[in-house]
């Protein structure tokens, strides 16, 4: 008798569910940097934060740093974050 054959997929269909965009701003006036304290997230930050500023020179930017890479950043540094910038970006390093 031949082996029975079994064929397993590994594909799933999720449903997300859909969930609208937060507001935006008009203009972007202040550019949070956030370094996740990996080697290096801080000049590939502050070099596109040159690069921008060159488009934007209005545009002021400020600096955070986490206090390590492989913990998230604490709340209060969030908060201080969302409370001091119009815009955030995050840097990976490596």
């Amino acid at each position: 008798m031949p082996e029975k054959l079994v064929i397993l997929d590994p594909t799933l269909e999720v449903e997300a569910p859909r969930v609208e965009r937060a507001p935006r701003s008009g203009k972007i006036h202040i550019l949070g940097l956030l370094d996740n304290g990996k080697p290096n997230s801080d000049q590939v930050l502050r070099r596109v934060a040159a690069l921008l500023s060159e488009r934007r020179p209005d545009l002021h930017v400020k600096y955070y740093r986490k206090p390590g890479a492989y913990r998230p950043a604490p709340a209060a540094l969030l908060d201080q974050v969302v409370a001091e910038c119009d815009g955030v970006l995050v840097g990976i390093g490596d």
